[in-house]
């Protein structure tokens, strides 16, 4: 039963893999030490596989325990989701963009919802403001608790724990959201000029209890990580992003952040109501897997501070706009927009172009998920594969956004 994998032709990438072995060969490249012969492998790691955090595969050409090459392949998780939206209408569609970056699902809603919105010239009530405000929020502490729990899990023993942590206090969030939403992941709540619910009775006292303690559960991770010799070994000096690589390659969010450069959607184009709010960009110097790790964990915390104020600030009035609702049939003016959103893991831009039809005539999505995985062969080449393991878990790939 087994001949048949025996015999099968490579595909396209190990190919490619295999004919850039042969022209390292013959042009002398490999092991410089004298009387060792050339022993070059390629191997995959995924599609299947738990340290590419999805269905990502990498073609890997190995000497050794070293990586000489690094050809990523994706493709494995397409569903067409921009082709989908030129046969739903602009509310039918709603609900799939959650689909896309699954892990930071409100936020891909606001990016779309923003679009449209600005297609229409639609303005939503300060109160629906604040509520996205606060949702996005949530979501963007939930999506870091599964980068930061994942990529540690697949370090050391020592993020099994973590893992664990993370994920306990990921449902306290999802708790609030599915309060407020009726969903778990999925969420299908904002809406154009504003969002599908009110916040219910007693939710605003739920929450408060929850940003009073997530500094705390913070105070853990850093506790179980930041000072433990092997986390610091395996992170710190690895795989390091310069600035001029965040502006070659387009990185954006933490990643971007964490090697210097302090720029955040929020503060650079701000949206919402996000100008009248007191929070600090966060930014590291070092641009290592460590400075990732910690950039998310501060994040956090400012997202934390982020919520408190909103709900302090929080007007009354409505949530949703008054000629806006169900059945929702619009019809945009022909022309194209873009808007960029500030998600998880950096700028999630929204084209559409509108032939004045209940339907767009063209979508597409500039994903940070798909600009970060650009940097893998760059990131990969030349380190061991151990290292790779951290240094690719700390990029914080979401395939649904890359094979949208």
């Amino acid at each position: 039963m087994f001949d048949q994998f025996a015999t099968a032709e490579p595909d396209e990438a190990v190919k490619l893999a295999l004919r850039r072995l042969d022209e390292a060969k013959a042009r002398g490249e490999g092991s410089n030490l004298e009387g060792v012969e050339l022993n070059e492998v390629v191997v995959n790691m995924g599609p299947q596989h738990p340290s590419t955090h999805g269905v990502l595969r990498l073609v890997c050409t190995l000497d050794g325990e070293l990586i000489k090459d690094v050809i990523p392949v994706i493709g494995y998780l397409h569903r067409s989701k921009e082709k989908l939206a030129e046969k739903r209408t602009y509310f039918q569609y709603i609900p799939i963009v959650d689909r896309t970056e699954y892990l930071a699902s409100i936020n891909c809603e606001w990016g779309y919802v923003l679009a449209v919105e600005k297609l229409m010239g639609i303005t939503p009530p300060r109160r629906a403001e604040f509520i996205r405000v606060i949702s996005g929020e949530l979501m963007r502490i939930a999506s870091h608790l599964v980068a930061v729990g994942t990529f540690v899990a697949d370090l050391s023993p020592l993020g099994t724990a973590m893992g664990f942590y993370t994920f306990r206090d990921r449902e306290l969030v999802l708790d609030l959201l599915e309060s407020l939403t009726g969903a778990r992941m999925m969420f299908n709540y904002f809406r154009f000029g504003g969002v599908r619910y009110d916040l219910p009775d007693g939710w605003i006292e739920k929450c408060r209890l929850f940003l009073k303690k997530m500094p705390k559960l913070v105070d853990e991770y850093e506790a179980l990580c930041s000072d433990n010799a092997v986390f610091l070994q395996r992170t710190m000096g690895k795989g390091v992003i310069t600035q001029q690589d965040v502006m070659d390659y387009g990185i954006t969010g933490p990643n971007a952040r964490a090697s210097g450069v302090a720029l955040d959607l929020r503060r650079n184009k701000p949206y919402s109501v996000y100008p009248e709010l007191d929070f600090e960009v966060v930014v590291e110097t070092h641009g290592d897997v460590f400075d990732r790790y910690l950039c998310r964990l501060r994040e956090m915390r400012e997202c934390v501070k982020i919520v408190e104020q909103c709900l302090d600030m929080l007007p009354n009035g409505p949530f949703q706009t008054g000629s806006l609702r169900a059945p929702y049939i619009i019809a945009p003016p022909p022309g194209a927009v873009y808007v960029g959103q500030e998600n998880p893991r950096g700028e999630y831009g929204t084209y559409i172009e509108s032939d004045g039809s209940r339907y767009p005539y063209r979508l597409k999505f500039r994903d940070p998920c798909f600009c970060n995985l650009q940097l893998f062969p760059k990131l990969l080449t030349g380190i061991k594969i151990a290292d790779a393991i951290a240094v690719s878990g700390s990029i914080d790939l979401v395939l649904g956004g890359i094979d949208r």
